[in-house]
């Protein structure tokens, strides 16, 4: 188990875990020496799916797990109450806008990854099992909330598409360690992300956002 591992899983509060999927992936970015140091939060670092020097392969994602008080500004942000990080929490930035992958606990306690899209796109669960997660990444948009705003849509229908944008060797290790396949399109786990317009969603983590932003908003009383 890599040193980036243990400094991750020793962030997470009460309730959660690192699941070994995502341990796996951590020790992997340390062992290619994807780890970098962090000008936002100095003596941090974060870990990447490539090198940082462009052009960029597949999807840009910084992966760091956000530390206690970090999370809990986070979540008072987007609910005006930073005790929701009791529920929720960041461990990978997605997006050059602030879009971020969490750690989430379901209304029954189960954990699930989830998407936090910074306009409110892409308020979603992303997939069923933490594999499915890493499979978004590996499908090679270059943001992950490019993807969940055009799920039926392939990399080589981005204008900014560029060859070898999958990212080969991050898929490679995919594929190999965990036998699973690669989709071409989000859509394949993620039928139909709502987006910032939605006024309805099956998709609970988007039932759950709404539900506490309705009450900061004193549109409905405080829930759990």
């Amino acid at each position: 188990m890599g040193r980036f591992t243990d400094e991750m899983r020793a962030r997470l509060p009460a309730g959660f875990t690192l699941p070994p999927e995502i341990a796996s992936l951590f020790d992997w970015i340390e062992e290619r020496g994807f780890l970098h140091e962090s000008q936002r939060v100095p003596g941090d670092r974060f870990g990447t799916l490539q090198p940082l020097e462009p052009p960029y392969r597949g999807a840009v994602v910084l992966f760091r797990v956000e530390r206690e008080d970090e999370a809990r500004s986070y979540a008072e942000g987007w609910f005006g109450n930073p005790d929701t990080a009791a529920r929720l929490i960041p461990f990978a930035r997605t997006g050059a806008d602030g879009s971020y992958a969490a750690f989430w606990l379901d209304d029954e306690g189960c954990q699930r990854i989830v998407h936090l899209g910074s306009e409110g796109d892409g308020l979603c669960v992303l997939g069923r099992t933490p594999l499915d997660f890493l499979r978004l990444l590996a499908i090679g948009h270059n943001e992950l909330g490019t993807g969940l705003a055009h799920p039926d849509a392939e990399p080589e229908d981005e204008p900014d598409y560029e060859m070898e944008v999958d990212n080969p060797p991050f898929r490679d290790w995919l594929t190999t360690t965990y036998g699973v396949t690669i989709p071409r399109t989000v859509s394949e786990i993620v039928p139909a992300p709502p987006d910032s317009f939605a006024k309805a969603s099956d998709d609970p983590f988007w039932q759950w956002v709404r539900r506490l932003q309705e009450a900061r908003d004193g549109a409905v009383p405080p829930g759990p």
